[in-house]
């Protein structure tokens, strides 16, 4: 069935992401079951609903709401999301037939918009689904090794492309972060991790850096040799 989507709050002073979720029905427009972070921002600054993808499997759900909760934290991206996502399976399973199908569908249709009226019938009327611990920990081991389709990942490149910090947003980053410091653990794990040669600077970078300024968006690209 081909009736899950995947969604973002967007705060309404700003109009910058502070959640990505996956869901069906009503889910995008629920207020329960939400964390702590989560409902600082929505009670202090309202919050819209904007649907990346709708119309698609549970498994293209999850994999994609992976993929944008990892694409904008690694911009800098603010987020509320507690995990990486990939959790709140519904229980229901399709065979390897049906699964492969629904694989080779076109996605990429955008979600209704509803009223203000409706939006707050929904918010009133929706109760939510809690799971177990153990249920989150079976459905997180099963998600693990998933690989995101080819055109999927190009849609979520071309819509990261476009995002763009509004000032005080920048304004609002730099303010937190000034001052910042790293334990020493995490300075010793930082120093540890691999880094990535750019094939047109020559320079060698961090994961994060090296998708963010270098490969592909190398400011050398096609000026070096």
């Amino acid at each position: 069935m081909n009736c899950f989507y995947v969604y973002e709050h967007i705060r309404k002073d700003n109009g910058t992401v502070f959640y990505v979720g996956k869901g069906g029905r009503r889910r995008a427009f629920d207020t329960q079951n939400r964390n702590q972070n989560w409902h600082n921002i929505a009670k202090n600054y309202g919050f819209d609903v904007r649907f990346v993808v709708n119309n698609i499997d549970e498994d293209f759900a999850m994999l994609i709401e992976c993929e944008l909760i990892h694409k904008l934290k690694l911009i800098g991206v603010s987020l509320t999301n507690k995990t990486s996502g990939g959790q709140g399976l519904t229980g229901f399973k399709h065979s390897e037939e049906t699964k492969q199908r629904i694989r080779q569908k076109k996605i990429g249709i955008t979600g209704r918009k509803h009223t203000k009226e409706t939006k707050e019938k929904i918010r009133i009327a929706n109760t939510g689904v809690v799971f177990s611990e153990e249920r989150k920990k079976k459905i997180s081991d099963k998600a693990k090794g998933r690989k995101m389709p080819s055109h999927v990942r190009a849609l979520l490149n071309s819509k990261n492309k476009l995002f763009r910090h509004t000032a005080e947003t920048k304004e609002h980053l730099r303010q937190v972060n000034l001052g910042r410091l790293h334990s020493q653990e995490t300075i010793r794990k930082m120093r540890l991790l691999p880094k990535l040669t750019c094939l047109h600077c020559k320079g060698a970078y961090r994961a994060g850096n090296y998708a963010l300024w270098h490969g592909n968006n190398c400011k050398l690209k096609g000026i070096t040799a």
